[in-house]
């Protein structure tokens, strides 16, 4: 009972990440005719980023200080507060400054959550990848809910968004006063642990991050849109047609795939030959869309994002998931913390990067860029030791013991 409690709390925190972030990016427009100031369009995924970043590395520290039940409490208030107050914002610094605070609560809460599923939940992985599929689940119905309450609301569809969004996390939140503390952070939670043996592990970690990070927010939200659209023929009211298609392909593959294929492998196979499937398909999958381009065949683009988002996430899931069972839960958050929060700050500096380098170079070989990324990641993965992830909780306290 107490697993289920833990597992529908924590489910809500990856649902609302995406539901949120869609709204401010889809939602930019009417928020910026609201107030008359088109600038602020420019800062709305900023200030959300800019706030997952600080929440990251700030509650990495705290889930290590205060314990992981505290923090997650502490989350959820603070994005409930903020989404009501975002509802009732009278001016655009407002809007940015509370975007800002709901990105630092679902940055933070994200963190805080992993370790509890890690510590807490017996079928660990498969729990990892169910609530961490819910934010690809919450982008669709942002989609679908944008739709809905632009025909009735018009440009006040943003506001009555977040407020919904804040209104129905509160029966999630009182849950949380509710559930216990995790035993293994009050068990070895206060031990002072050097890692020193595990500094190679956590570079690796962080640049296979970095990268599968690099690659999902710059090839839909950049090459797709700005350069492969172009490059296919489309105008620009084509063009975001063609965008829109090819990202709810993408994320009904992610959502089938994580709820099937990828949570049956993530406990059948140990967690390294999970990186390498789920990297080395990502690979193949690039190959393939650099062909597409190639001839042209917008409809073969269509199929390829959304057959590469359909299995992937296997290799992002095991990445982060190795990121907190790897390491002693004296400092679990701080590490997991670290990765998030250095992997957040390149997401809001990929699409510069890679706008960058697609502008110097033809379609194909900006796709090609990508794949190379893709090929430093799985050369990195092979370099490691091997890594299990069945230990139990007390194999790896007894390790870094």
């Amino acid at each position: 009972m107490r697993g289920k409690a833990i597992l529908v709390s924590l489910l809500i925190t990856f649902f609302l990440g995406g539901l949120e972030l869609t709204i401010a990016g889809t939602m930019g427009c009417l928020i910026s005719s609201t107030f008359h100031c088109k600038e602020v369009l420019y800062f709305l995924l900023f200030s959300y980023l800019l706030g997952s970043v600080i929440g990251s590395f700030l509650f990495g520290y705290l889930v290590d200080k205060i314990g992981r039940k505290r923090a997650l409490e502490i989350g959820l208030l603070i994005f409930v507060i903020s989404s009501v107050l975002l509802s009732l914002s009278f001016s655009p610094i407002m809007v940015l400054l509370l975007l800002s605070i709901q990105g630092f609560a679902i940055g933070g809460d994200s963190v805080a959550a992993g370790p509890m599923i890690v510590e807490n939940l017996p079928y660990r992985a498969k729990s990892f990848v169910i609530i961490s599929t819910t934010w690809f689940l919450g982008d669709l119905v942002a989609a679908f809910l944008g739709l809905t309450l632009t025909s009735i609301f018009s440009f006040n569809a943003w506001r009555v968004s977040f407020a919904i969004a804040g209104i129905i996390v509160i029966p999630f939140a009182i849950v949380r006063f509710f559930i216990g503390e995790s035993k293994v952070w009050e068990n070895y939670g206060h031990r002072k642990v050097k890692i020193n043996k595990g500094i190679k592990l956590l570079s690796i970690l962080l640049l296979v991050s970095v990268i599968d990070t690099i690659i999902s927010y710059a090839f839909p939200f950049v090459l797709l849109p700005d350069f492969i659209s172009p490059y296919l023929g489309f105008s620009a009211i084509q063009g975001v047609k063609f965008v829109d298609e090819a990202i709810i392909s993408a994320t009904l593959a992610s959502i089938i795939g994580g709820f099937t294929i990828v949570t049956f492998l993530i406990d059948k196979v140990k967690r390294k030959n999970a990186m390498i499937i789920g990297h080395a398909y990502m690979l193949l999958s690039f190959v393939l869309m650099a062909l597409a381009v190639l001839f042209k065949s917008s409809l073969g683009v269509i199929i390829i994002f959304g057959v590469l988002s359909f299995l992937s996430p296997l290799g992002m899931f095991a990445v982060s998931l190795v990121a907190i069972e790897a390491f002693p839960s004296s400092v679990r958050g701080k590490v997991y913390g670290m990765i998030s929060g250095i992997s957040s700050i390149f997401s809001a500096i990929a699409p510069i990067l890679i706008f960058s380098v697609a502008s110097k170079i033809n379609v194909v070989e900006s796709v090609a860029f990508l794949a190379g990324l893709v090929s430093l990641a799985l050369a990195s993965i092979f370099s490691i030791c091997t890594v299990r992830g069945t230990e139990t909780m007390e194999d790896i306290e007894n390790f870094w013991n």
